[in-house]
């Protein structure tokens, strides 16, 4: 018999219980199942957040749910410890949950991030009127790519570029919500993460200004271990000097040289110029992420 245990903020030994199972499940995938934004809310006490944890019989963790407010709307995140027929009732408890609780929030909407889905999810989301909209390309090639560039950069400066990129990745994602709303907080919270590398964070100047960036990462504890390319813009001045595909290069080189073997990087399903650019630099789909959303039930617009 499982239990669903609904609270605010977690308490320490929860959290603990909570990271463990994420790194159960990341050891399992080869990668982490959950969202950056996800891990950031999940130590952020101040982050207003939903949490539901399944329990099952013996009181162990089985599923965790994380409801956060992603650009004014109410994004929720799941793990469990396995896909099979055990963990899919302890997911579809908290995902219940979840709902259940968005819903009383006032939402009038929800949508549930799940990384490389399986039929359980697309049942879990149906039974909730959850279709699927958004869907995220993770793409992959092999480095070094051995392609020439142009473009001169030079590495983020945390003690003053914080401000100007939070402006040009603004304009440059308009049309994107999620990542068009980042704020100082935004950046601050990632270069507070162990990953984060000023000096992988290239920034290309033009006019007296910042005019894009390529922003990389590194998975150091992916098998194998991944350089991603984090967040890649061009400021729409810029736009039709070729910046993105030679930012794009830039990044990679700066990945190659740190002895990492694969890139990888997420785009929308249905940007087809993105895409495009990356089918020519050799990148392939590896895996699709999925955003199931709909109305809440009962909601009006």
């Amino acid at each position: 018999m499982q239990s669903a245990v609904l609270t605010s903020r977690l308490q320490p030994t929860d959290l603990r219980a909570v990271t463990d199972l994420v790194a159960t499940a990341e050891s399992a995938r080869g990668y982490r199942p959950v969202s950056d934004q996800f891990w950031i809310d999940l130590h952020d006490v101040h982050a207003p957040a939903v949490s539901v944890r399944v329990l099952d019989v013996d009181g162990r963790l089985a599923a965790y749910a994380q409801g956060t407010l992603v650009a004014g709307e109410w994004t929720i995140e799941s793990v469990a410890v396995d896909d099979g027929i055990v963990a899919g009732a302890a997911l579809a408890s908290a995902i219940e949950a979840s709902v259940q609780r968005v819903a009383e929030l006032d939402a009038t909407s929800v949508t549930w991030l799940v990384q490389g889905p399986t039929s359980l999810h697309e049942s879990i989301a149906a039974s909730h009127s959850l279709a699927v909209g958004r869907q995220l390309h993770q793409m992959r090639r092999s480095l070094p790519v051995g392609l020439p560039f142009e473009v001169e950069t030079r590495s983020f400066d945390p003690s003053r570029d914080v401000e100007p990129w939070v402006a040009v990745n603004a304009r440059a994602f308009a049309w994107n919500p999620e990542q068009g709303s980042w704020t100082a907080d935004s950046v601050h919270s990632r270069m507070s993460e162990p990953w984060f590398d000023a000096e992988g964070f290239l920034v290309h100047d033009r006019d007296g200004r910042m005019a894009g960036f390529c922003w990389t990462k590194v998975h150091a504890h992916a098998e194998p271990v991944l350089g991603e390319i984090y967040v890649i813009a061009v400021d729409p001045d810029f736009h039709g000097l070729g910046l993105g595909h030679d930012l794009t290069l830039a990044g990679l080189d700066h990945l190659a040289q740190q002895g990492i073997g694969t890139a990888m990087l997420f785009v929308d399903a249905d940007n087809v110029a993105a895409i495009r650019v990356y089918d020519r630099l050799g990148f392939v789909v590896h895996r699709t992420d999925t955003l199931f959303s709909g109305p809440l039930r009962g909601a009006t617009s």
